[in-house]
């Protein structure tokens, strides 16, 4: 019978080879990566074989299905929230520096009831990542897979931070860290925005990379989601992009409709009237400074470009939440939250809720 680091190995000459891997191949791959007797080194020589041959749409949907099922489970009920359930989540790695756009964008489109399972984790390749700017705003990110469902149920929104779901990642941390210091980059950067444990019916996912578009939207039809929107923006310059939809330039948007039907297109931000900033207008910083723009953004403090390119992402929310006809009504839209206070409002209810948690927490536990 075969070891673990054998089958492995097996598997790595497959897609070496060239071969799309099965199914039940994934999956004895995923329990060979996840056997903390494989050595290291074989193990990011497997992923670095995925990565040369270039994993297809079938390969990532299984990838992130089965690590999905390994991770806590929120179980929300669809039923409950309208049907319809929306992450926000994106790639990272655009190395741009802009404030936490899409963590922004969450909390405005949770103030139009929108219900929003924010997946979200650490920074890794900028100062601050989600889960880092939440916590910033005085909320507590490890709330219990119960709390986050009611979270959602209630306020039409909940923060699922990564590592407090995905415990089988430690396992990886290893392997990740080995190909991070060898600048090797595996399906493992692609599958964030993909594993989310609450199971998004709805996603709109920013890309580092404009080639990723049409490959994620792909995969997402595979997990079959009802709609989705994956994005890359444009600087204006040519030299480097956002993982979001952007006010410097172009925006190469693939869609998945409802029907099944994927479409590719570009937008520009000034069909819509938007002006074009310089890309420091919408840089951010620390935890801490992103945390006080995103509070100035939601009170309606922040008239300036950062709050175009924060209505502009949370438009294509509205979007594909059949909240809005097109862009420009989701808007609209959005600036009259911000306008009303809503945004500001949701994001304080839910950081109460948070600490309200944790003191029914400890009220039920034993002395």
């Amino acid at each position: 019978m075969l070891t673990a680091e054998s089958q492995l190995r097996l598997l790595s000459q497959h897609a070496a080879e060239g071969q799309d891997l099965s199914a039940a191949e994934i999956e004895q791959a995923i329990h060979d990566l996840l056997e903390p007797g494989v050595a290291v080194e074989e193990k990011a020589e497997f992923l670095l074989c995925l990565a040369r041959k270039g994993e297809s749409p079938r390969e990532i949907a299984d990838f992130a299905i089965l690590l999905r099922d390994l991770a806590l489970d929120p179980r929300v009920d669809l039923g409950l929230v309208g049907g319809l359930l929306m992450d926000t989540c994106g790639t990272g790695s655009d190395n741009t520096a802009t404030f936490n756009v899409s963590t922004a964008a969450a909390f405005l489109l949770a103030a139009a009831d929108i219900p929003i399972a924010k997946h979200g984790n650490r920074a890794i390749s900028s100062k601050c990542g989600s889960a880092d700017v939440v916590e910033a705003l005085g909320i507590n990110i490890e709330m219990p897979p119960s709390a986050a469902r009611e979270g959602i149920e209630r306020l039409k929104f909940g923060f699922l931070y990564a590592p407090f779901y995905h415990k089988t990642f430690k396992v990886l941390h290893p392997v990740r860290q080995y190909l991070a210091r060898h600048g090797k980059r595996t399906i493992f950067n692609l599958l964030g925005p993909l594993v989310n444990p609450a199971r998004p019916n709805v996603q709109l996912i920013g890309v580092y990379d404009p080639a990723l578009t049409d490959l994620y939207v792909h995969v997402l039809y595979l997990m079959k989601l009802k709609r989705a929107l994956v994005v890359h923006g444009y600087d204006g310059m040519g030299k480097t992009g956002l993982d979001e939809l952007s006010t410097l330039g172009k925006t190469k948007i693939s869609q998945l409709h409802s029907n099944g039907n994927v479409e590719t297109f570009e937008m520009e931000a000034s069909s819509l009237g938007i002006p074009r900033p310089n890309l420091k207008d919408l840089q951010g910083g620390d935890a801490a400074l992103n945390a006080r723009i995103i509070r100035n953004l939601l009170s309606g403090d922040d008239d300036g470009p950062r709050r175009d390119l924060l209505l502009y992402n949370a438009a294509a929310g509205f979007v594909l939440s059949g909240k809005a006809r097109d862009l420009s009504d989701g808007m609209r839209q959005g600036a009259e939250i911000l306008g009303s206070g809503a945004a500001l409002a949701r994001l304080d209810a839910y950081r109460a809720f948070s600490h309200a948690v944790v003191r029914r927490s400890r009220a039920v536990s034993p002395p």
